[in-house]
Formats: C-alpha cells, structure tokens, sequence
C-alpha cells in the first residue's frame, strides 16, 4: 500500500491564490489609511479613534492559530476562503458606510465602525489563514520560499493598486462617492477570489499502486482526534 500523493500547484495556480491575496489587500487598505484619512481630515476628528480601530482589527487577528486549525480540521481551506472574503468585504462596505453615519452621530457612528472592523479582522484572518494553509499543502518544498513571496507581493501590489485609483474616483471627494468606491472594490474582491480558488483544491492524485476501496473510505473519513487547545499546547511545547 502507498499513500496518495498530493498534486503540486503549478506557477499559474500560485499566481492566482496571490490574486486572492490582492483583493484581501485591496479591502483592507480602504478600511486601514483611506477611511483614517477621512475621518480625520474630513470629520475632524482625533487621530486616535481611527487608531483604536486599526487596533482593533489587528488584534482580533489573534484567532489566526484558530483558523488554521479549523481549516485543517475540515480538511478544505476554499469554504474559509470564500466565507472570510465575505465577512472582510461586508465589513470593508460597513466601515465606509460608518464614516457617513459618524458625520450625523458620533457615537452610533463608532459602534458601527467598530463591528466593521472586527469583522474585517475576523474576514482577513478567515481567508489569510486558509490560504497559507492551502499554499503550505499544496505548494511543492522547493518552490514554497517564492511562492511566498509572489503571493505576498501581490498582496502588496493590491495595497498600491487599490490606494491610487480609489484616490483618483475619490475626486471630487463626498461620502455618496465613498461608499460607492469602497462597495466596488468589495464586490470586485470577492468576484475575484471565487474565482481565483475555482477548482484550485482537486482530489489527491492516483497512485499506481491501488488503495483497497476500505482503506481509502478510512483513511478519508478519520477525523482528527485533537482538540484546538491540545494542539495549540503541543505546538507551544515545541516552540
């Protein structure tokens, strides 16, 4: 008997996990300079509640570990790709549509934004997570240092990307062209994510040698018998 062996991602494959990568940037630099620069200059308001709320998103990245773990408990990172996408780019639209709301009523006005935010924290951590999961599976040992850094760099060139031409539909600047940029960009994410993992977790490859039809139904619905909290304590053990 042998075990099944994994398909390797190709170079276009990788390319494209790095396009999901971008349209996670592309949200998240709305949400992390354009929408500060808002509240502050245009709502003067103090530079510390766009702080908090950075703050806030990058602190609820806390349960990245979680989120791993859940990706490798369902044995499929897509669902926890699409699903964090989802909650990001619903949080992205949320955050701009509080920046409107904070000009009428500052206090409802940061109730909301701080539910956006911890959406787009629990978003990004949704679909980063699961697609470092999926790259570190599927990535073959050789080519994981550059496939990093493309995806990674792609990421960087959606932050840029994004900031200039959000900046240029931004003028003349008002909250109606605000929220119609930050939806845009959102709903343009999220298309390009769906499609971007499209078909990217195919079943494991045949081997030559056959796996008894038993043997393959065990090894396929065994679950992982380990809860979060003992593998976390195992993983600190080794650190």
């Amino acid at each position: 008997m042998s075990t099944p062996e994994t398909t390797y991602l190709t170079w276009p494959q990788i390319a494209r996990l790095g396009l999901v990568q971008a349209s996670l940037g592309s949200i998240v630099v709305l949400t992390t300079s354009l929408l500060n620069r808002v509240m502050v200059i245009e709502l003067a308001l103090p530079a510390i509640l766009p702080g908090a709320l950075v703050a806030i998103h990058y602190f609820i990245q806390l349960i990245r570990p979680r989120m791993g773990f859940g990706s490798d408990q369902t044995r499929r990172a897509s669902p926890w790709i699409r699903g964090g996408i989802l909650v990001l780019a619903s949080g992205g639209v949320l955050a701009a549509a509080s920046t409107i709301l904070l000009s009428h009523s500052v206090v409802l006005g940061i109730a909301l934004a701080t539910v956006a935010f911890l959406m787009i924290g629990i978003g990004v951590s949704s679909s980063g997570t699961a697609l470092l999961v999926l790259l570190a599976k599927r990535v073959e040992p050789k080519k994981k240092a550059a496939a990093a850094t493309c995806v990674w760099l792609m990421m960087i060139f959606g932050f840029a990307f994004t900031a200039s031409i959000s900046g240029k539909f931004l003028t003349p600047f008002s909250f109606e062209r605000l929220l119609m940029v930050s939806l845009t960009v959102s709903v343009i994410a999220v298309i390009v994510t769906f499609l971007a993992i499209w078909g990217m977790e195919s079943p494991v490859a045949k081997t030559q040698k056959v796996i008894s039809n038993t043997e393959e139904a065990d090894l396929e619905a065994a679950p992982l018998k380990v809860s979060f909290r003992e593998a976390f304590a195992e993983v600190w053990k080794e650190s």
